[in-house]
């Protein structure tokens, strides 16, 4: 019969080797693994692969929290620029309350459908706007902290601690 074992080691620089040694002891052999460690660069390139694996788990967690306020379909990116080029034109023509759909037209559809003005669509796409405007800046100023966090992390622990600390705002 053989009883094996292995001596206690830290996993995060050393791992069991291949090698081991057989000892007889009351008619059992008594095998005992070898612990090696690590070596540096396999240290390293793991790191590197966990940071890179908890950068892009943040990155995703950025873009759900992106979700939660804007319409993620595609194509919906370039219905947002139409729209915000139109608020853009109204305010540098000095938000007139009189505005024609003529040069404003998704704003003349919106207003068709809800029965306000032209100027009452472009009011809200510019309060929509810098809405916006903060919040992204939140969920952006976030993501690069939590990333910067990530990269300078030197262990696995400090990695998932970085990730942890991730706080987006939510609706």
């Amino acid at each position: 019969m053989i009883i094996e074992t292995i001596p206690a080691f830290d996993g995060r620089t050393h791992r069991k080797a291949a090698t081991y040694t057989d000892t007889e002891e009351d008619g059992h052999t008594l095998r005992t693994w070898d612990v090696e460690p690590i070596p540096p660069e396999e240290i390293a390139a793991a790191l590197l692969a966990a940071q890179n694996a908890a950068i892009s788990a943040n990155n995703q967690a950025a873009g759900r929290a992106r979700e939660a306020y804007l319409t993620a379909v595609p194509g919906q990116a370039t219905t947002y620029a139409a729209k915000q080029a139109e608020m853009q034109r109204w305010v540098a023509a000095g938000r007139p309350d009189d505005a024609d759909a003529t040069p404003y037209p998704w704003a003349g559809d919106r207003a068709d459908l809800r029965a306000v003005s032209v100027a009452d669509v472009l009011a809200e796409w510019e309060a929509v706007t810098f809405a916006w405007e903060t919040v992204g800046r939140q969920i952006e100023r976030e993501r690069e902290r939590v990333n910067e966090a990530i990269s300078a992390a030197g262990s696995l622990d400090a990695i998932q601690a970085a990730r942890d600390s991730a706080v987006y705002p939510s609706p």
